[in-house]
């Protein structure tokens, strides 16, 4: 699977049609710069907004891609190591956007270098900053590491990028895990379910991008691309069913300490999101294709299903637990704006771009399992001789 993508008619007029979004979302993003985040459905209740939500979306799916691919290299998965390089290669496509689109919501990126310059150590924000910080330059130089081929160092920066992923997911979520007064958030199981929906969505997306690459360039599924599909349903499945375990014990806990975020998602304003978006588009539909189905086509429906609910999930947690408001006061109320939108759908598009144009100008697929057997068969005979 070293085949390039071919720049044809149609992939033309996809790449042209993309780059109308992402300039759509360039023009959101100088718009905000010039009028500010009055454009922004955010309030004084309600301070993060959909581009929160878009960037903890992005960046646990960044992490879960690194996961599989660093985990499946140093584990030994001898057959989805040649996913490696292009899930490394895509959480870079995911995790930068993602990150521009936070840089969003910051409002005033002249003062970013007080990032640097008066660090806050008690802060978790300040430590999940530092952390993306480090853990994109080792991605990066990690697939610098698989582009020359050099293995030695590819293997030992496979441990970094590992831990880099868990630790900058958790510190992600000990952001919210710590919000003592948003009982939706509050509590260690937060940064631990933000490390396994991190697992379940990377492991969604890579699905949907590697079948549809292979379709791309050969029509139908390698076997070896149909073999990695096939285990990534089985992968894919197991998270899922762990999730909903997840959920049942966050609605009971919340049922016996009764907070009204639990009237909120159970049959409350947000009932309708989290019981037929999380529960049902994302877990139950495709736990249930997986369990009938392990054809490619059904591993890719399954898993646009699970990331649209893992997005919706990310919505009601991050936008849920800000409406509830302490001391009695009475429920915030927030709505979205054509400016968040056109922002998180324009990053979404600039992340398949820069997929596309790694597929046409890079190798992705270097290490097939075949070839990497074929290669060490050529050097225990040279070294016999």
């Amino acid at each position: 699977m070293t085949e390039k993508l071919s720049f044809n008619k149609t992939t033309i007029a996809v790449i042209a049609v993309l780059l109308v979004v992402v300039a759509a979302g360039v023009f959101a993003m100088v718009n905000t710069l010039i009028q500010g985040q009055v454009l922004f459905g955010s309030s004084d209740q309600v301070p993060w907004n959909l581009l929160i939500v878009a960037y903890v979306f992005l960046a646990l799916m960044a992490s879960g891609m690194c996961m599989f691919a660093s985990g499946a290299h140093l584990f030994g998965f001898e057959k989805y190591q040649f996913l490696g390089k292009r899930s490394i290669f895509l959480a870079l496509a995911v995790l930068i956007p993602g990150l521009v689109v936070l840089a969003m919501d910051l409002g005033r990126l002249d003062r970013v270098y007080y990032f640097i310059t008066s660090p806050n150590l008690q802060a978790p924000m300040w430590w999940m900053g530092a952390t993306y910080g480090i853990y994109v330059v080792l991605l990066l130089a990690e697939f610098i590491a698989m582009h020359v081929k050099n293995e030695k160092v590819m293997h030992y920066l496979s441990y970094f990028t590992l831990v880099g992923a868990v630790a900058a997911t958790s510190i992600l979520g000990g952001i919210f895990a710590t919000a003592v007064q948003r009982p939706l958030w509050y509590g260690g199981s937060t940064s631990v379910f933000f490390v396994l929906s991190a697992l379940l969505t990377g492991v969604a997306a890579l699905s949907i991008f590697v079948y549809f690459t292979q379709k791309s360039l050969f029509k139908q599924a390698s076997e070896n691309v149909s073999y990695a599909l096939s285990g990534l349903s089985k992968l894919l499945g197991v998270l899922l069913a762990v999730a909903l375990g997840f959920n049942a014990w966050k609605l009971i806990t919340m049922f016996y300490t009764g907070t009204p975020d639990f009237a909120m998602i159970f049959n409350g304003e947000y009932a309708l999101l989290y019981w037929g978006g999380v529960i049902t588009i994302g877990l139950v539909i495709p736990l249930i294709a997986l369990i009938v189905s392990r054809s490619p086509v059904t591993m890719v429906v399954a898993s646009s299903f699970a990331l649209i609910g893992m997005f919706i999930d990310k919505y009601v947690t991050v936008i849920g637990g800000q409406l509830v408001q302490p001391f009695g006061q009475e429920m915030a109320v927030y709505s979205t704006t054509v400016t968040e939108w056109l922002i998180f759908i324009g990053a979404m598009a600039a992340t398949v771009v820069i997929y596309m144009l790694g597929i046409k100008y890079l190798s992705l697929d270097d290490h097939d399992p075949h070839q990497l057997k074929d290669e060490k068969e050529d050097r225990t005979a040279a070294e016999a001789l």
